[in-house]
């Protein structure tokens, strides 16, 4: 197949690179490394971004010695109990170190759930802090990405 990208994305179970790598299939096999974590960034209101700054700055320094793609593939704060996540966390974290991520996703909005939710919606608290990561340059969204396709 050469239509896909293909991703090594494990869980934030890491401190070392050679830890990260631990099941890591090989260069050959892999376009994009990235990692999941949720523990680091607030989950059951415990935080330790220093932590997970330096897992990610694991991930970046691994892609660009391998001349992959690095992202943040999975993260968030259900609920958004924090009002200012998305600038004092994420994208604190995002600044650190020079790290190369082509992208971060967080978690998905479960309309059947009054509580589960990673994105912020009208009229909820982090709203206000969402557009100012929004808007803070260093960020990037589809919107922003003139002429992708031509």
């Amino acid at each position: 197949m050469h239509n896909f990208l293909y991703a090594f994305s494990p869980d934030c179970l890491f401190k070392t690179e050679a830890e990260y790598l631990e099941r890591y299939p090989g260069d050959a096999w892999v376009d994009l490394v990235g990692m999941d974590d949720y523990a680091d960034f607030g989950r059951n209101g415990r935080y330790n971004v220093a932590a997970g700054i330096q897992k990610l700055k694991i991930v970046s320094d691994y892609a660009r010695k391998a001349g992959k793609l690095a992202a943040f593939t999975e993260t968030g704060l259900e609920s958004l109990p924090d009002s200012t996540w998305w600038t004092a966390t994420l994208l604190r974290a995002m600044k650190a170190e020079k790290m190369r991520l082509c992208y971060v996703l967080v978690w998905r909005n479960d309309t059947r759930s009054p509580t589960h939710f990673y994105a912020p919606f009208p009229g909820q608290a982090s709203v206000p802090d969402f557009l100012r990561f929004y808007h803070d340059p260093y960020t990037v969204f589809e919107k922003d990405l003139r002429n992708l396709y031509r």
